[in-house]
Order: structure tokens, then sequence, then C-alpha cells
């Protein structure tokens, strides 16, 4: 049996400070920073051992530093990958999330889903979904269990991805997940099922 332990970052200062995320590189707050030090203990209670996880890791700031908070002290290899950011929201990083909320798109007057961009330069679902499924396919095919540490939407497609959805069925996905989640995604060896054995806990 293959265990993946899905963590989404902890609380990050765009969030408090009323700013569109994305790719925008804002940093944990302080509670943010002492919610992550206590999300190993978390971790510990669904009976991972850290110290014997493969981990991988989103390269923005607010997923490392919840990724440095998690393996403090241990001698792991951690894979920083950018294929695990969240969704880029283009030109509208950073901007006031009220303003972006006042102008973006947020469905398709076609009815498109896959291709739409919800604002300038911002990514598509369908490129979003490409870039979590290589990477968590590559994840799948490494021996031993796995942390993975990403962000709120990503961890939608991580979870799809995990469960092998085809692309062209994540037109309307969305798992509810919040800052400083722990999932929890199991393969059988059986069966080969792929279970959500926790959500957003």
């Amino acid at each position: 049996m293959k265990r993946i332990c899905l963590v989404t970052h902890t609380q990050a200062t765009h969030s408090v400070n009323g700013q569109v995320g994305g790719w925008f590189d804002s940093e944990l707050t302080e509670p943010g920073r002492a919610q992550a030090a206590r999300l190993g203990e978390k971790i510990k209670a669904h009976g991972f051992e850290l110290e014997k996880l493969q981990v991988y890791s989103s390269d923005l700031k607010r997923a490392v530093q919840t990724t440095e908070a998690l393996v403090a002290g241990l001698a792991l290899d951690v894979r920083y990958d950018a294929r695990l950011r969240e969704m880029s929201f283009g030109r509208h990083e950073g901007m006031d999330q009220a303003a972006h909320e006042a102008i973006m798109q947020p469905v398709s007057s076609t009815g498109e889903r896959l291709d739409h961009r919800i604002c300038d330069g911002a990514e598509s679902r369908r490129e979003f979904a490409a870039r979590i499924v290589a990477c968590v396919q590559e994840i799948m095919q490494q021996p031993g269990d796995a942390l993975i540490v990403t962000h709120g939407f990503a961890a939608t497609f991580v979870i799809a991805a995990f469960q092998q959805i085809d692309i062209e069925s994540m037109g309307y996905i969305a798992f509810k997940v919040n800052p400083g989640s722990v999932s929890i995604l199991e393969a059988d060896d059986l069966f080969q099922n792929r279970a959500v054995c926790l959500l957003n806990g």
C-alpha cells in the first residue's frame, strides 16, 4: 500500500491582506508559522513516520516555509517542484482581491471550462491540471509513502490526479480544504483502488 499525506500550506500574508494569491510569493503569517510547527504531530497522529517519507513541495515561499517547519531536524531530501504551485492568476497576482473579483471572468460565456482563463495571463484549468497530473504520476512511480505540500485549489487536482481522473473530466471538480489541512490518500496493493481516506482533516 502506498499512502500520501497531502498538506496545504498554513495561513499566508496574501490571505490576511486581501490579495490574490496564485504565484504571488507571499510568506506565512506568525499564526501560520505556529500552525506549521504543529503540523508534524497532526501527521504522526495519522500513522505516518515523517522521517521515512518522500517529501515533495511547491516551490512558492509559503509552501516552502510550511515544509521547512515539518521537516525541521530531520535528514530528508525535499524536492521542491514548481508543478505543485497554485493556479497562476497572471497579471492579477498580488492584486487587491476585491478589485480582482470585480473584473475577472469566473466562467466562460460559451460554457467552456477547461481552456477558459479567468483573467489576463491566468492559467487555464487544463494547463493547471496537466502539470499537477505529470507530477503526481512521477510521485506514484516512486517507492514508499509520500508527503506533498501544496496549496488550497492545487490540492483538488492532486487528489484528482491520484485517482486518475481524466483531465477532460476536471472541468467542475473542487474539494474544499483549509490552510494547514491534512488529507490522506491510499493506494491498495490488492484491488489497486485509490481512496481518499481523509479530506481536510
